[in-house]
C-alpha cells in the first residue's frame, strides 16, 4: 500500500525542474535491471512513435525525451478519460562502470528497452587458479 509522501513524491516528479514548470512531464513506468553484463533499462511509452523520442547522452547523464500526441475525439465529448497525451522525460545518471557508446535503444509494442554495455574491466570474470 502506498502512504502518503509516497504519493505526494510522485506528484512532485511530473515537473523536472524549476526552469520548466510550464511543462508538465508524464514520467512513464520504467524497471532498471542488471545483468553481468550490462544493465536494461525497460520503460513503458504507450502511443508514442520512434519519431516522437529522442536519447541524448551528454555529461554522465541519459535522457529519454518523448511526446504522445492528441488523439481526436471527433464531435464525442469525454465522460470519463484516464489517456494522458503530453511528454516523456526522464534522466539517468549513468557511473563510468557503464559504456554509453554502445547503448543499444529498440522500441516494441510501447516499451522502450535501453541494453547498456558494461566496461570490460566491471565484467564479472574468472580467475583461473594454476598448480605448481
Amino acid at each position: 500500500m502506498l502512504e502518503k509522501k509516497d504519493v505526494e513524491k510522485r506528484k512532485g516528479s511530473e515537473v523536472s525542474t524549476e526552469e520548466q514548470k510550464q511543462t508538465r512531464y508524464i514520467r512513464p513506468k520504467t524497471s532498471i535491471n542488471e545483468t553481468p553484463d550490462s544493465v536494461v533499462i525497460e520503460m513503458d511509452v504507450p502511443g508514442v512513435s520512434k519519431e516522437n523520442l529522442e536519447i541524448q547522452f551528454n555529461r554522465g547523464e541519459l535522457t529519454i525525451i518523448g511526446h504522445r500526441e492528441s488523439w481526436d475525439r471527433g464531435k464525442m465529448n469525454a465522460c470519463y478519460c484516464e489517456r494522458i497525451d503530453g511528454s516523456y522525460r526522464r534522466v539517468f545518471s549513468l557511473d563510468n562502470t557503464l559504456d554509453p557508446g554502445k547503448i543499444d535503444a529498440k522500441l516494441t509494442q510501447g516499451v522502450l528497452e535501453l541494453v547498456i554495455p558494461k566496461v570490460e574491466a566491471e565484467k564479472p570474470r574468472k580467475i583461473e587458479i594454476k598448480t605448481a
